[in-house]
């Protein structure tokens, strides 16, 4: 894991979640975990993000390695999520750790230890990703003028199945969190291809054609409401950062990743929403 830490039990925050967790770009002491344990005054906070997963991952990561770390046992664990999962294609079988049929569990032991089939798959989730704009450097950081305009309803050009997978993941990924002994904190995200104002109403670029262009708030927005429905129906700590941090120009380096500048940001907004639940 990353981060300063003299033991696993010493560790208060634990924060889970994909590339905009890990930070494998930014330098130690740059990261928002890193600004975020300055800000709650030398908490603990550590980085357990793995570059490219989703709540699916996420889910899978407590039985694969985190639960296998003796004494460590988080006060809280955060998950800062939602960016992946708006990009995942199809149903996910999250909750399946092993495959139903025997047949089905030989075909994926010949996958998994198939050279040729890991490179075909790394190639095709490379693809994907760099398309949906969540790889590192996919594409140039976006750039306003920020305009407000009529947005479209937060999914209604996604499919609810996915919609209520993800729901079910975070639900899941909370009482899994639990089951470790630690509150969890679900926080939301953005991305730098729109902006909201201090009162959360989204911005957007104008297109080509003379329209705001509001697709990626309109996405993430529905996907950052069903994470908040999960947690709060959960009593869990729910912090909509998605939905009520202002970003500015310099705070991204792509689409989804965030520069020092951008980190800093985040952990001051953060620490301050924080700071009355650690007491």
């Amino acid at each position: 894991m990353r981060g300063s830490y003299k033991d696993p039990g010493a560790i208060q925050i634990l924060t889970i979640g994909g590339s905009t967790t890990d930070q494998r770009f930014i330098g130690d002491g740059q990261t928002w975990q890193d600004y975020l344990s300055q800000a709650l005054g030398g908490a603990v906070v550590v980085n357990a993000g793995i570059d490219g997963q989703s709540t699916v991952g996420h889910l899978r990561a407590f039985d694969r390695w985190l639960s296998q770390i003796p004494g460590l046992k988080p006060r809280f664990v955060l998950a800062y999520i939602g960016v992946n999962d708006a990009h995942l294609q199809g149903r996910q079988q999250w909750d399946e750790m092993a495959s139903p049929t025997v047949w089905r569990r030989v075909e994926r032991y010949v996958a998994n230890h198939s050279a040729l089939v890991q490179v075909v798959s790394t190639i095709q989730g490379t693809l994907k990703a760099r398309n949906a704009h969540v790889v590192h450097g996919g594409t140039d950081v976006a750039h306003g003028p920020w305009v407000a305009g009529p947005a479209p309803a937060p999914g209604q050009a996604v499919d609810p199945v996915l919609l209520d997978a993800y729901q079910q993941r975070v639900a899941a990924l909370i009482a899994r969190i639990r089951t470790m002994g630690a509150q969890a904190v679900i926080v939301t995200q953005s991305r730098s291809d729109y902006r909201v104002d201090g009162d959360g109403r989204p911005l957007g670029r104008v297109s080509a054609s003379g329209a705001v262009d509001f697709g990626s708030w309109a996405m993430q927005t529905a996907f950052n409401r069903r994470a908040l429905a999960a947690c709060e129906q959960a009593g869990a700590v729910c912090i909509d950062l998605g939905g009520r941090l202002t970003f500015e120009d310099g705070d991204f380096y792509d689409w989804v990743h965030t520069t020092p500048a951008g980190n800093r940001r985040i952990a001051d907004w953060l620490a301050s929403r924080l700071a009355p639940t650690l007491r």
